[in-house]
């Protein structure tokens, strides 16, 4: 008749790590089951899904605007094995991220340490020297990259949180965050994101932040339009032109030239050869992981609209 292949367990047999052992009540076991008890045995001993261990991401640097400073992110986290080894990721929860600030000439070590709860979104961070201001777009939870996002900021000189999060409509996420080369212009792109995380309603948000009596530099929205479209890939991207007074906004086949006050959109007749990147400061790659200063590719090349052209096709990533 039906033959079922088993293994006989015999006697109990000592395991390596320290004699506990493992005896039959029966006298055949099916393989299978044997199979999954030593996998999961194994699991328990090195505790490795159990215990949580503290992880951190490869750091990220970039230059300040003045190009004499150095930031540098590094986003931490715990992280765990899966106990089921078939979902090929580990678990990670509690995000949090340190900004430090370098200035060589100073010292050798951080000048600055900002620290924010959740992750930071890579590339979104920037230092503008002369308003001594950081901008970065961070998470809300513990899913890495995800849209629960928020945009923020900080006043490094009256060390105080600029929180951008009131210029957004309920639903809203920020999807990019960019500083004007002279660190008074703000252009925020938003949208809302649907079941797909497909973007709908997606709005250009131009902040300025002026002078103050008594508050320092503080942000106030300067215009808010709404765009036909936008995705993130490569044919949808905004850049500032060198003296802060226009954004450059490429959306597929159009290029289109806006300042703050304007109601509509107007197409750009000529406009810069690079897009990338889309302002004078900013990240330029990853760090060494230490929390020293290291070699840095230099600042950018001198962030000029020339050479202008007249078709999409010729525009250009000219990071370093």
């Amino acid at each position: 008749m039906e033959i079922i292949r088993s293994l006989e367990v015999e006697r109990a047999t000592p395991l390596s790590t320290g004699g506990v052992a493992l005896r039959s009540r029966s006298r055949y076991l099916p393989l299978r089951i044997v199979i999954v008890l030593s996998i999961s045995v194994f699991q328990l001993l090195s505790c490795s899904f159990l215990v949580w261990r503290n992880a951190s991401l490869t750091l990220e640097r970039g230059w300040s605007s003045s190009g004499k400073q150095i930031a540098q992110t590094e986003v931490l986290y715990q992280e765990k094995d899966s106990w089921n080894p078939l979902q090929g990721t580990s678990l990670k929860r509690n995000y949090n991220s340190i900004i430090r600030i370098f200035d060589p000439e100073r010292s050798a070590s951080p000048v600055e340490e900002i620290r924010f709860s959740s992750w930071i979104l890579p590339g979104s961070v920037y230092y503008h020297t002369d308003t001594d201001s950081l901008y970065w777009i961070g998470g809300r939870d513990d899913e890495y990259g995800s849209f629960s996002r928020v945009p923020s900021g900080f006043d490094l000189k009256r060390r105080l949180d600029l929180s951008f999060s009131g210029y957004l409509e309920p639903g809203e996420v920020p999807i990019q965050l960019v500083p004007s080369p002279n660190g008074f212009g703000l252009a925020m792109i938003v949208a809302v994101t649907d079941n797909d995380l497909e973007f709908l309603k997606p709005e250009l948000v131009l902040l300025e932040r002026k002078s103050g009596a008594g508050i320092g530099i503080v942000p106030v929205v300067s215009t808010r339009i709404r765009l036909p479209d936008w995705k993130e890939t490569p044919g949808y991207r905004i850049r500032w032109s060198a003296d802060s007074s226009l954004l450059y906004i490429q959306i597929l086949e159009f290029v289109y030239a806006f300042r703050g006050g304007q109601k509509t959109l107007e197409t750009a007749k000529r406009f810069p050869l690079c897009f990338s990147p889309p302002t004078s400061f900013g990240a330029v790659g990853i760090a060494p992981s230490t929390e020293t200063k290291s070699t840095i590719e230099p600042p950018f090349r001198r962030f000029s609209d020339e050479p202008s052209i007249r078709s999409v096709n010729e525009i250009r990533n000219c990071n370093p």
